[in-house]
């Protein structure tokens, strides 16, 4: 009896804990792939999953110039998280950078770095999605997936260029979409304009 009790606490806490997560699109002010996501409201939402889901760690491992946090969130099942050092050493030792007998690695390691231009925000866009649909309790695939990988998630490679071109863009870039190259949204200032008229 003792048993099921603690069984039905677990699932309960489970439940409780991801009935909190949201979806990029119920998270930001837009639905998601609507507008360019500033990295500040990427920072907000990788942390707002990190808070309610225990298939993420996340860690800020450096500041850019223009002092934006550089995250990286390590998602995996709370039973591989736990033993984080051991994975990593024992990949070390499989590599020769570490001595020691290495045992089977049955843990593949993935590491998914977005948009190291500025102005390559897609990769940047999507990574709430991949994200969300990695730790997303519904998603039975990537729940099994992680049961033998950790997927190392760099938000973006390059936060102080992506701020700079998903800010201009927001501010000029029209209603509606113009396919036209010559609208204002496709001619962004330095260093975009200036590449560009090499080519034109």
């Amino acid at each position: 009896m003792q048993r099921l009790i603690l069984a039905i606490a677990f699932v309960c806490t489970n439940v409780l804990a991801f009935a909190q997560l949201k979806s990029p699109s119920d998270f930001f002010p837009h639905k998601w792939g609507e507008h360019f996501t500033p990295h500040n409201m990427q920072v907000d939402y990788f942390e707002h999953v990190a808070a309610n889901s225990n298939y993420v760690k996340l860690e800020q491992f450096g500041m850019t110039n223009e002092k934006r946090p550089q995250l990286l969130a390590i998602v995996s099942t709370p039973e591989n998280l736990a033993r984080l050092e051991e994975i990593r050493q024992n990949n070390l030792r499989r590599t020769g950078l570490l001595a020691g007998q290495a045992q089977t690695q049955d843990i593949a390691i993935v590491w998914l770095g977005f948009s190291v231009h500025g102005n390559e925000a897609a990769g940047a866009e999507a990574v709430p999605q991949v994200l969300y649909e990695l730790v997303d309790p519904n998603n039975a695939t990537t729940k099994e997936w992680l049961r033998n990988t950790i997927v190392l998630i760099e938000p973006t490679i390059n936060p102080d260029g992506n701020t700079r071109y998903t800010d201009w863009y927001r501010r000029y870039a029209n209603v509606t979409n113009d396919p036209y190259p010559n609208a204002y949204e496709h001619l962004e200032p330095w260093p975009g304009r200036t590449c560009q008229s090499l080519f034109v």
